[in-house]
């Protein structure tokens, strides 16, 4: 009796069934999303991030010009973001957005300091805590790269493909878990 009601919602015949149809596959696809999100949660859940992070990554000083960043750094590495360190401790991060912000023309009179992202300001985690929790944060604040702190030094540098490649050496089915 149910099918027999004429939706007004759906219309009639091609265009009600194209209306079922993309529904059906936007719900599947959202389900699909749903679940791989819980897969790479329980993956993830009780890893902590020492064990994906990258230790001693390839640091910059704040006076340096954007230039010398360009030239000895970026180009030698395939890193988006840079820990910015001050006699030891981290003052800042700098990234390619923030380079690509600086006028070309510019890049030789214009520092680190006055284009990175300020220690105060960066999302960061500690070695200890769990990947799961830092891969929310990273998708929560949209970076590719979290400082890790053990107290005020820094130990590593977390990055989103850090954990793609963690994913895909331990996660049982880990061509499921892809996009």
């Amino acid at each position: 009796m149910i099918f027999g009601l004429r939706l007004p919602f759906f219309g009639e015949g091609l265009v009600s069934g194209m209306w079922l149809a993309l529904i059906g596959w936007f719900l599947n696809n959202a389900s699909i999303q749903s679940y791989q999100r819980v897969v790479i949660q329980d993956v993830l859940e009780g890893v902590p991030v020492e064990h994906m992070m990258r230790s001693n990554p390839p640091t910059v000083g704040p006076d340096i010009s954007v230039g010398e960043l360009v030239h000895d750094h970026v180009m030698g590495t395939d890193d988006y973001g840079f820990p910015v360190l001050d006699a030891g401790r981290l003052v800042g991060l700098v990234t390619l957005e923030d380079v690509r912000a600086v006028q070309r023309d510019a890049w030789n009179t214009t520092t680190v300091r006055e284009i990175m992202t300020p220690a105060d300001q960066l999302v960061t985690v500690a070695p200890g805590e769990d990947s799961a929790q830092a891969l929310y944060r990273l998708a929560q604040r949209d970076v590719r790269q979290l400082p890790v702190l053990s107290g005020d030094s820094l130990v590593g540098l977390l990055r989103r493909r850090d954990i793609v490649k963690w994913l895909q050496l331990h996660a049982e089915g880990g061509a499921n878990l892809r996009a």
